[in-house]
């Protein structure tokens, strides 16, 4: 069975009236159902692409949170309040409040902007992911990506009224099976890939991971990281790369260099079928 995955929404539109903007979703549809994997960061790009579009948002069966972040949940509100009784799937703490902590700049608020009671009122029915769950025979949910943190975040969370790093630990990533193999679909990949790719495999019963879709937040990664990157890739015997939001214009002109026409840029508008 193949998959189509639709990016709605991204810092890149490809196709003319499409909006763009630092916000990530994605529309991931098979035979027996249709999942919106974040909500990019303003309901009013969301609506509008997908209006354009013609993708119909009271007819999707759930969201998918990657993790709590603005960029991927300020849309949830109005997803659910197109049709009421919507599946949303989160770890617990996606809703905690979060941080930016960027050298000499104030500390910005970048969690999502809705409070769960918001969320319910407006139709949302909650499914917290604490561990892999299985919505479909081709549709598995990460839960919690374990091993140890790769790389320094400027992301800060308030723990026993003092800020410390946010470990991600409600970050977690789509495994889809299409007619080629298993692919991940990641929002930001905060927890490293390298931790998400051995996620995966065993998540995919050592099955090959075929190819990555979505952002590798590579966007500040320095050319040491990036040959490490390509390295790790080559181990996994190169996936196809469809890259978007965080991942970086140099990251993936890296990559391409690297891959070759492995590596495809997504931007709003893109269709990838898997």
């Amino acid at each position: 069975m193949s998959v189509e995955l639709l990016i709605l929404v991204d810092s890149s539109a490809c196709t003319d009236g499409l909006r763009c903007e630092h916000g990530l979703s994605i529309l991931i549809a098979g035979d027996d159902m249709r999942v919106l994997f974040d909500a990019a960061a303003e309901a009013e790009t969301l609506l509008h692409n997908a209006e354009t579009m013609g993708v119909r948002l009271d007819a999707i069966d759930a969201v998918i949170v990657s993790h709590g972040h603005l960029d991927h949940t300020g849309g949830l509100a109005a997803v659910a309040s197109e049709g009421w009784g919507l599946n949303v799937y989160a770890h617990p703490s996606a809703f905690n409040r979060r941080w930016a902590d960027r050298r000499g700049e104030p500390l910005r608020d970048v969690s999502c902007p809705h409070t769960l009671r918001e969320l319910r009122k407006a139709g949302a029915i909650f499914h917290p992911v604490r561990s892999p769950e299985k919505l479909t025979d081709w549709l598995v949910l990460s839960g919690p990506v374990g091993g140890a943190a790769e790389g320094e975040q400027p992301f800060v969370i308030r723990r026993d009224d003092q800020m410390v790093v946010d470990g991600f630990e409600d970050e977690l990533f789509s495994l889809v099976r299409g007619e080629a193999g298993w692919t991940v679909v990641s929002g930001c990949c905060h927890r490293g890939l390298k931790n998400t790719l051995r996620a995966a495999k065993f998540l995919a019963h050592n099955e090959p991971i075929t190819a990555l879709v979505g952002g590798l937040h590579l966007r500040e990664s320095d050319p040491a990281h990036l040959r490490d990157t390509a390295d790790l890739l080559e181990r996994y015997s190169s996936p196809d790369l469809y890259l978007c939001h965080c991942t970086g214009d140099e990251a993936a002109q890296f990559l391409r260099k690297r891959f070759g026409e492995k590596v495809h840029t997504l931007a709003a508008g893109s269709r990838v079928v898997l």
